[in-house]
């Protein structure tokens, strides 16, 4: 199934006379109605003039996971503070890969940057070479 958005546009010299753009996009969740999607321009407050659905491409997604936890149900959570895993995932997170350690935000920051822009299909490459 393929990953929906909207795009947005309003009045163009408006947005273009205090330096906005004219358009914007909204994400489309199945588990989030748009019912409650604003139909304004979040930099000037225009009208929707033009909405349209766009199709994502399947590239990846990246998703850095904060892994502070703790091993109790009502404890602390301090272990693996400022340690985050690594997750890549196909547009609809129907597959989706994790990394088995943690990483400081540099190093998952590093490792992120190789799977941006990429197809999900060479995101799973990647991530079999590096194993993370």
């Amino acid at each position: 199934m393929k990953k929906t958005a909207l795009c947005w546009s309003s009045n163009l010299e408006n947005a273009l006379d205090i330096g906005a753009k004219s358009y914007w996009y909204t994400v489309c969740h199945p588990q989030n109605p748009l019912s409650g999607v604003p139909h304004k321009n979040p930099w000037n407050q225009d009208e929707a003039e033009f909405e349209s659905t766009i199709y994502l491409a399947d590239d990846c997604v990246i998703t850095i996971r904060p892994a502070r936890h703790s091993h109790d149900v009502n404890g602390d959570a301090n272990q693996e503070k400022d340690h985050y895993f690594l997750e890549v995932s196909n547009q609809d997170a129907s597959v989706i890969l994790s990394s088995v350690q943690t990483y400081q935000w540099e190093e998952v920051n590093k490792l992120a940057f190789f799977f941006r822009g990429i197809s999900f299909t060479a995101a799973t490459r990647v991530w079999k070479a590096k194993k993370p």
